[in-house]
């Protein structure tokens, strides 16, 4: 039964301005440039070390060599706040974060104690603060990125349908069903052509139309090529002797394993759950339940199979607690379309790295990061295969299955950095750290309890609460100041709802 909130008179009033961390993404440019300064719009400008830009009523000098996403903020690494050459002055006080503060009352949180040693806030003030910070375009981006089709779309696709989503026909036209069985002869009967024309039906970016001059079919061979050879490193057989006992070769020899090898549904594992912790307890552990790899990607570990979750049926739990449906229905194809497609800051998607949304900036570069395959081994396992100062064996086998699928599919290779050996760990200060992650803000404010913010901030890497879903900024709140919300009606709202 909900409560009502009886007096709420009491507030704390708070001089807390909303911030946002520059991350490279940022919302259009305003008004004309004053004078010669370049207007600067986000992933359209291109400027050289120098150059003046304007950029929401503040004049910027470029540095280090910014790309089209790095949009002008006060204290980045790429830009230094400077006069406008003519025309007018820069805002002596520029604010890096485009958005008005949300609140009726400017400044002001609404924090009531609960008599309980909790507090209580509006869940209107919570969603006003959460819509104020991802209403940009870098959330309008990538939440096109990880759109989804309805799932009954979705199963009702099949091979040369003729209302099969647009992308899937590219995919089709790419690899069609005699293609699929000739790359993958021995793959389990589980990985059907149309479960993998389906995976792509789910996700709309993969293999989609692009608009603005970038090669649509290119894109999607390519993705399609670094796919395939990192599904022959996961789940092939690897066994060279079968090119001459079976006509096989290795590089033909993915998709082989639907599990984990010597991993079953009936022997409970727990090598992968992480049942403790922030990641237990968002993505918690069901009883009896392993999360070791299963599908074409691997998929392992509570912390991937609640996401991945969410992403295809809006329920973390559904996963949690059926992880076998990874390896036993088309999702078993899906989990690695869905892995390519999502960011994982401070590492940019696979998507980003092959359509050229993502440029390695002055960052990404110092520590050998470079646009190319050699970057997506780096996102896919890149602790293990990548920095070593020579190839690995692991590495070098992705590149080696690369090279042929992409002879088979006639994509060119010319000047493309395969290989990782020197490439360093994707770090927060690179250009795939995206702003899309709620964590504490740990700030100090002199009019709340306890001097404490009640707030939470975008930040560039992983945690329990992702900004690219609504609702995520209430729930990081709730956790880090142990606060319940009540709504327009003085309701307090139960937990979860």
């Amino acid at each position: 039964m909900n409560h009502k909130i009886k007096g709420l008179r009491l507030k704390y009033l708070t001089s807390f301005v909303l911030g946002i961390c520059a991350c490279g993404y940022a919302l259009s440019s305003q008004a004309a440039s004053p004078g010669d300064a370049i207007n600067w719009e986000p992933g359209k400008t291109k400027v050289n070390n120098g150059d003046i830009v304007v950029y929401q009523q503040s004049c910027y000098k470029a540095k280090n060599s910014p790309s089209s996403w790095e949009s002008p903020s006060v204290n980045s690494w790429f830009w230094d706040v400077v006069d406008c050459p003519t025309g007018g002055e820069p805002n002596p006080n520029p604010n890096p974060n485009p958005n008005p503060n949300p609140n009726p009352n400017p400044g002001e949180l609404t924090i009531i104690p609960d008599g309980k040693g909790g507090y209580l806030m509006p869940r209107s003030e919570l969603v006003a603060i959460e819509e104020s910070q991802t209403n940009t375009d870098l959330f309008k981006l990538v939440r096109s990125d990880i759109a989804t089709l309805d799932n009954a779309a979705v199963e009702a696709v099949a091979p040369l349908k003729a209302t099969n989503p647009e992308n899937v026909r590219r995919a089709e036209s790419i690899v069609d069903d005699a293609m699929w069985n000739y790359l993958f002869p021995l793959r389990n009967d589980k990985y059907t052509y149309q479960r993998f024309l389906q995976a792509i039906a789910k996700f709309p970016a993969f293999c989609r139309t692009y608009t603005d001059g970038r090669n649509s079919d290119e894109i999607c061979k390519r993705s399609l090529t670094t796919m395939f050879a990192h599904f022959v490193q996961e789940t092939g057989a690897h066994a060279p002797s079968w090119e001459t006992s079976k006509g096989v070769s290795e590089w033909r020899q993915g998709l082989y394993y639907l599990r984990e090898m010597y991993k079953s549904e009936d022997k409970l594992d727990k090598t992968y759950s992480k049942c403790g912790g922030w990641q237990g307890e968002r993505w918690p552990c069901a009883p009896g339940k392993s999360y070791f790899g299963r599908g074409a990607k691997q998929l392992s570990w509570n912390y991937n199979y609640g996401p991945f979750s969410e992403a295809m049926f809006g329920d973390k739990n559904v996963l949690l607690e059926n992880p076998a449906l990874v390896a036993d229905t088309w999702l078993n194809l899906a989990s690695a379309v869905f892995f390519y497609i999502y960011p994982q800051p401070p590492k940019p998607s696979m998507l980003h790295v092959i359509d050229g949304t993502w440029k390695p900036n002055a960052a990404d570069k110092a520590a050998g990061i470079e646009s190319g395959f050699g970057s997506t081994i780096q996102i896919i396992n890149g602790a293990f295969e990548c920095n070593k100062g020579a190839e690995t064996t692991l590495a070098q086998n992705r590149i080696d299955y690369y090279k042929l699928f992409a002879k088979e599919l006639s994509l060119d290779l010319t000047g493309e950095k395969l290989g990782c050996a020197d490439m360093k760990p994707f770090n927060t200060d690179g250009a795939g750290a995206l702003m899309i992650t709620w964590d504490k803000n740990w700030g100090w404010n002199p009019n709340t309890p306890g001097n404490h913010s009640f707030t939470c901030k975008l930040v560039p890497y992983q945690y329990a609460f992702n900004a690219l879903f609504k609702g995520d900024y209430e729930k990081c709140v709730e956790h880090h100041f142990n606060v319940q919300t009540y709504d327009e009606n003085g309701n307090v709202i139960p937990e979860g709802q």
